[in-house]
């Protein structure tokens, strides 16, 4: 076996098994996990939900009867003939009385009030599960640019440790007047080539990485090792399972309960009071003095200048606005998928052509390959092959990539 046959062969073990040295390996469910977990818009909405139920108590409070204490001490006095009436004020009083109301006959006002209550924690449930999807996204996004710059690196690297070795054995056989100068100086200046674009890319992985960190709120500095994520695609669902439909659905929910809550204002209310204490004018008799009261209420409306027709009009705006855009994002939605399906369908087609190129480019190499062994072929036509095949196998991973892109798009519009 000649040399150019061993270092081939060398070549494509190390085109095939070239790792990074990391210290450690996070996939990307790590990273989703820690943005989730980290970041203070889903907290702060998680804390409105929390807060939201104690609503839900405090409505259930409000139709508990109520219960105050109320005291007075008046004293009025008349000085010659000037001062308030006597029929009035009694001149003084005293009073101190434990009062009760409570409304009755409200259980429907109560349900409507409890309802509007669980929409706004529907919504606020939506609103954080729109964030999570959206951060997932993001971070999704971010991870690929990461590992696409962390591949492109690699890719340089295989290509520079290989034509630094063809370099020491080309230098050898310059000298041997086998090959020309020239030979030797076009191998020399893709090597430093290759070094300038290496340096640049490490530049670039180390941003991309650290605005992964960045967008997880993490600040661990360790050097990383990515692996290439297996996105699966959503199956498909109804649009109106769909988070984005649902905020939609929640707001027509919303306006139809308001609906309801204006039309329990023109209901009667009926009260029940009670209280019991003392009241008394005549500090002499203060012992008999004590005693209890009770009694009902009613209020009916009877006429405000038809705010219910006012109100009713601004409700009917609110609900065409809200099919306004739903219309309008339903078209966008449907448009959008037709596109990432059609970019998907097309990417995976190229990849499928490209691994045909794979195919042919390595039986082209294995065919140069022993034309240098006989010593028809020169070896820079031989490392460009083999370039010719990294560069394809290269192309290889930058489908894969990019199919994922696509993917984290589609699970983005489907969730």
């Amino acid at each position: 076996m000649t040399v150019f046959t061993k270092k081939s062969i060398l070549f494509l073990f190390i085109l095939l098994g070239c790792r990074f040295s990391f210290a450690q390996d996070h996939s990307l469910q790590y990273y989703i996990s820690a943005g989730v977990a980290n970041n203070p818009l889903l907290k702060d909405l998680s804390n409105q939900i929390k807060s939201n139920q104690y609503d839900s108590l405090i409505t259930r409070a409000s139709y508990l009867p109520q219960v105050n204490f109320n005291a007075m001490m008046m004293y009025a006095p008349v000085v010659n003939g000037w001062g308030y009436s006597d029929v009035i004020t009694n001149g003084q009083q005293l009073a101190g009385t434990l009062n009760v109301n409570q409304q009755i006959f409200n259980k429907k006002t109560r349900e409507i009030n409890y309802q509007k209550i669980g929409l706004e924690n529907l919504s606020l449930e939506n609103s954080r599960d729109l964030n999570v999807n959206e951060l997932k996204k993001a971070i999704t996004a971010q991870y690929l640019s990461a590992y696409s710059a962390l591949q492109e690196s690699q890719y340089q690297l295989e290509i520079l440790s290989t034509l630094k070795e063809e370099e020491l054995v080309l230098k050898m056989w310059v000298q041997k007047g086998t090959y020309r100068q020239t030979d030797y100086l076009t191998v020399k200046v893709e090597i430093i080539q290759l070094e300038r674009n290496i340096r640049n890319l490490e530049l670039l992985y180390r941003k991309e990485f650290s605005n992964l960190n960045v967008i997880c709120g993490l600040t661990d500095t360790a050097h990383i090792r990515l692996s290439l994520p297996s996105i699966e695609e959503i199956l498909k669902q109804s649009p109106g399972n769909s988070l984005f439909f649902k905020k939609f659905a929640i707001d027509s929910l919303k306006i139809q309960t308001e609906k309801l809550l204006i039309d329990r204002k023109y209901k009667p209310v009926v009260n029940w009071f009670s209280d019991g204490g003392l009241i008394n004018n005549e500090p002499a008799y203060l012992y008999q003095n004590f005693g209890i009261s009770f009694g009902m209420s009613l209020s009916l409306p009877v006429y405000d200048g038809n705010q219910r027709k006012y109100n009713y009009s601004k409700l009917r705006i609110q609900e065409e606005t809200r099919r306004n855009y739903r219309d309008f994002f339903r078209a966008q939605y449907d448009a959008q998928l037709k596109q990432l399906k059609e970019e998907l369908d097309n990417v995976r087609l190229q990849a499928v052509d490209n691994d045909r190129q794979v195919e042919v480019v390595k039986m082209l190499v294995a065919q140069e390959r022993a034309e240098l062994n006989s010593g028809t072929l020169t070896i820079t036509d031989y490392i460009l092959a083999l370039k010719n095949l990294i560069e394809a196998l290269h192309e290889g991973v930058q489908y894969q990539i990019r199919a994922q892109y696509i993917l984290n798009e589609i699970n983005f519009w489907k969730q």
